[in-house]
């Protein structure tokens, strides 16, 4: 019985120590999934919000080169180029920044458009409607709230402005006949630049001379020497150092020294008298070596031409007499020009030259005679 006893509890005994280890293992397991699931849920959340950070910050990257660039074309004036960036953006994310730029770049290519209506106004002289296609442009402008990315269609407005001022200039320049208003039309100009500009500049510049020339010239024959100076400085204020009005200086001042000169001492007269005639007599002393006639692109004539002094002795004050004829040879105009510089050694050559202006049509010259003084 005892040993009955025995085996017995040593039975229930080594039952129970076969039974329960299992049971412990199945705990052990379950607490182990339960701790590892919330830890493989948190590595896919990770992984999951590193991976779309990292896709938003590949987006974010894009959508800065995207805005560099149509800045940068903005800037240029590439607003088509600007277009083509804007719709990438846009297709990458729906910004109301990019959509402003959107509209940006509608209206200047709307204004770019009108530009290209007003520049070929300006090109057919149509300068009232050019005006008033600017001046409604400008107004639609500072109307919009985009100014600060419009500005390389400011400067072509601005331009063109000029242009249209340019236009009306050469206009104007044929209705313009004293050296004031010259003068005034010039200053108005004073601040534009550019090709065209400085055309109608010096356009206005060599009539202010002309005209200088001309007034002096109608002085210096009436022995006017003070009016005749005065009428070339005034001149010379504007078309500074021209060889041509410093030129008629030094002659004006020569021959108002010899008039008084010939009034002081009547008994000089006869010689004077025979010095001229004299001069008259010595036809071949000035020889006109080359004589051209012009027409430019603005409807201006210029008459230019080069003499040589062939006698022995120096000669100045030497004036070119001629005729000037249009293309079905009726007499337009005669007219005299002086040969600068004012004295010619033997054997030196001078040159002359006139313009006449708004005329518009081939003319031709001829010269009728030549005068000069000699001591």
């Amino acid at each position: 019985m005892e040993n009955l006893d025995e085996v017995s509890a040593t039975t229930e005994e080594d039952f129970f120590s076969t039974t329960l280890p299992p049971k412990k293992q199945y705990s052990k397991r379950k607490t182990l999934t339960l701790w590892l699931l919330p830890v493989v849920s948190i590595l896919f959340v990770t992984i999951g919000l590193v991976s779309y950070y990292y896709y938003e910050a590949s987006i974010n990257n894009q959508i800065a080169s995207l805005n560099r660039q149509i800045e940068s074309n903005f800037s240029a004036g590439e607003y088509e180029k600007a277009e083509k960036k804007i719709t990438e953006a846009l297709e990458l994310r729906d910004l109301t920044m990019f959509q402003q730029y959107r509209d940006v770049v509608k209206l200047a290519l709307h204004y770019e458009e009108k530009l290209h209506e007003i520049e070929d106004l300006i090109q057919l002289n149509q300068v009232i409607q050019a005006s008033h296609h600017i001046k409604k442009l400008k107004e639609h402008m500072h109307e919009t709230n985009y100014l600060a990315l419009l500005q390389p269609i400011q400067v072509r407005l601005e331009n063109t402005e000029i242009n249209l001022t340019v236009a009306e200039a050469k206009m104007e320049l044929n209705e313009l006949e004293t050296v004031a208003e010259l003068a005034q039309k010039l200053s108005s100009l004073s601040s534009f630049n550019g090709e065209e500009a400085e055309k109608i500049k010096q356009q206005i510049l060599n009539k202010i001379v002309q005209l200088s020339y001309e007034k002096a010239e109608i002085h210096l024959q009436k022995h006017e020497f003070s009016k005749a100076l005065y009428a070339l400085e005034s001149g010379l204020q504007y078309a500074i150092n021209d060889e041509k009005l410093l030129s008629f200086i030094d002659r004006v001042k020569d021959e108002k020294l010899a008039f008084e000169k010939a009034e002081q001492n009547r008994l000089e007269a006869a010689m004077v008298a025979a010095a001229k005639e004299d001069l008259k007599n010595r036809t071949e002393a000035v020889d006109i070596t080359s004589i051209n006639i012009e027409l430019d692109e603005f409807g201006d004539v210029s008459l230019f031409g080069d003499v040589i002094n062939n006698g022995t002795t120096t000669i100045y004050s030497i004036d070119i007499h001629y005729s000037i004829f249009d293309e079905d040879e009726e007499l337009v105009s005669e007219s005299v020009t002086s040969v600068y510089p004012y004295e010619l050694a033997p054997g030196e050559t001078g040159r002359f030259s006139h313009s006449f202006y708004g005329v518009f049509e081939e003319l031709s010259v001829s010269v009728e005679s030549i005068t000069w003084q000699i001591d």
